[in-house]
């Protein structure tokens, strides 16, 4: 991730020290108080550099830097065991590298594991890197703070043999990928080489059919009988609708400040078009990867209700909702073109995909492998109990066949050039559905760390241009201006944070490695009642689901590897 910074280094070759090379008159180094490089705002720590200086938006709070390790292990086990793109001979390890915007050290510290003679240099805004345990290892890594859009590298020229540059994007505007290539290139020996994995900017959001059901309110009604025997207040898909119809989704306004800022800072959400051009023209020997995105994980099944306890409940019953699916499914027989979404991740595993001649290759769905993305599959059903009456989720028919990912090469890539270079395709086909969910915890999370950013942003309009808000029904707060307006958007950011962490489902990816839901508490009446409303709701609501809401991809990442001339 990108963080560049302020302090500049020694020009000189630096010592092998896991300290800032910061230098007084007698010669000796001094390390950079931490507390001095950061700020905190609404509970997020954050850089303490101005945006023109340091427009990296991200927080540094933990659950954002452990992110770091997904993208680790996912490189890890798609190249099966290597850190690198590059294929290095073991006798041709690159001595002396540079990790560009190392943040934690994470690739760092697992780089120095597997190349046990080369000294590693770890370039970085702010002082966020994990403790070295191992002094083998500490004494071959050194840790250097500056901000490489203000200020040259402080490195002398030819000094590296391999640099590693993963996740900057966020905080490099367009106009400085030209002049941070040239400083890239200066650092880089004759033959070096330099790899780039950089991901897109994403923000991921629901449909309305995934998130309307959680907003329904029950009718005070619904459990009157009317003489002539029916049911007042059942639930309509009128009820689904939200009472805002001009934005596309629940979270448009947060996905409008999100743009925003990034925009405002001039940093381009594309990477993955935007660097291949600029790399093409200082290296050569140039790989450029497809385009990699992985799409939205699938619906999880719905958890089961409590079974100590029945529903007098006089709305729809469970065995309402048990006859509904197997009409539904019945239906669905002779009417292939309608059938609605799957509620089970297990029921939607088919065949692989055979198009291996097009443009864009599709990733296949049976996974095998074990592997912290290769789960274990195992059938996971669960109940819609009410009584002794299960209504299991494959009742409801599986959609048509969905990927996992898709490749596009944009037309950069040479015709000659493997289908997909620097990645075993085996590695990427032997990927579990549930691993998506990974994915999109990592994509939704990066948008809730620049809660601050969004915050400004927000404000900004409030003060300067209302007339944006009004299309996402913002209204402003006469009185108690900022204090209310700031409770109203952390509502906003509870809510998304609430509706993302449905959608990723992590008691869903627990069922699917064989491990039991933990025990849920007895639910009262009242309280099984509105769990019943809302489950019907759901079901409901998803026989409009598309396949097309699915293959939204949630992440896209591209690999670009070149060597210096």
């Amino acid at each position: 991730m990108q963080k560049p910074v302020s302090s500049a280094a020694s020009s000189s070759s630096p010592p092998r020290s896991s300290t800032n090379i910061s230098t007084s008159t007698d010669g000796r180094r001094h390390t950079r108080l931490k507390e001095t490089q950061f700020n905190y705002r609404y509970g997020q720590k954050l850089h303490s550099f101005e945006p023109e200086k340091a427009p990296y938006p991200i927080s540094y709070d933990s659950e954002i830097l452990e992110l770091e390790h997904l993208d680790g292990q996912l490189v890890k086990y798609l190249r099966e065991g290597s850190i690198s793109f590059v294929n290095f001979l073991e006798a041709e390890l690159p001595q002396r590298c540079l990790d560009l915007g190392c943040g934690t050290g994470a690739w760092v510290i697992e780089a120095a594991k597997e190349w046990p003679t080369t000294e590693f240099v770890g370039f970085d805004l702010v002082n966020v890197q994990l403790k070295i345990l191992d002094p083998l290892l500490e004494e071959r890594i050194q840790w250097v703070y500056g901000n490489f859009l203000t200020t040259r590298l402080p490195f002398q020229d030819d000094e590296f043999d391999h640099i590693h540059i993963q996740s900057i994007s966020m905080g490099v505007p367009e106009n400085k990928w030209d002049v941070l290539f040239d400083e890239i290139c200066r650092v880089l020996r004759p033959g070096g080489s330099v790899e780039i994995i950089e991901d897109d900017i994403i923000f991921p959001s629901l449909p309305r059919w995934f998130t309307a059901p959680m907003r329904v309110k029950p009718r005070r009604s619904a459990s009157v009988h009317l003489p002539e025997g029916s049911v007042r207040g059942s639930i309509s898909s009128s009820s689904l609708e939200s009472p805002s119809p001009s934005p596309d989704h629940d979270h448009a306004l947060l996905e409008s400040l999100h743009k925003a800022v990034f925009e405002h800072r001039f940093i381009n959400m594309k990477p993955s078009a935007v660097l291949p051009s600029y790399f093409s023209t200082y290296f050569r020997q140039v790989t450029l990867a497809p385009v990699l995105s992985f799409f939205m994980p699938p619906l999880p099944p719905l958890q089961p209700l409590s079974p100590r306890l029945t529903s007098t409940y006089a709305g729809p019953s469970s065995l309402d909702l048990e006859q509904r699916a197997s009409v539904s499914d019945t239906a669905s027989s002779t009417s292939p073109s309608t059938r609605p979404i799957s509620v089970s991740f297990s029921s939607a595993l088919s065949k692989e995909s055979s198009s291996s001649n097009s443009e864009s290759s599709l990733g296949s769905r049976e996974r095998s492998h074990s592997s912290p993305f290769s789960f274990k599959e195992s059938e996971v059903r669960t109940s819609l109990a009410a009584n002794d009456s299960d209504v299991h989720c494959e009742d409801v028919p599986s959609p048509h066949s969905r990927e996992l990912y898709a490749l596009e090469a944009n037309g950069l890539a040479d015709k000659t050039t493997p289908r997909l270079p620097l990645v075993s395709i085996e590695r990427l086909n032997s990927l579990n559905e549930r691993s998506l969910a990974m994915h999109l915890h990592r994509a939704y999370n990066y948008v809730l760390g620049c809660q601050d950013a969004l915050w400004e942003e927000l404000k900004d309009r409030i003060r300067n241009r209302q007339e944006e808000l009004a299309p996402f029904g913002w209204e402003d707060e006469e009185e108690f201006e900022e204090v209310q307006n700031r409770k109203k958007f952390e509502r906003l950011l509870d809510r998304y944070r609430s509706d993302m962490h449905s959608r990723v489902s992590l008691w869903c990816s627990l069922c699917d490695l064989g491990w039991p839901q933990p025990a849920r508490e007895p639910l009262s009446k009242a309280e099984l009642i509105e769990e019943e409303r809302m489950r019907e709701a759901m079901l409901e609501s998803r026989q409009t689901a598309s396949l097309e809401d699915q293959q939204t991809p949630c992440r896209s990442i591209r690999v670009l590897v070149g060597f210096k001339p």
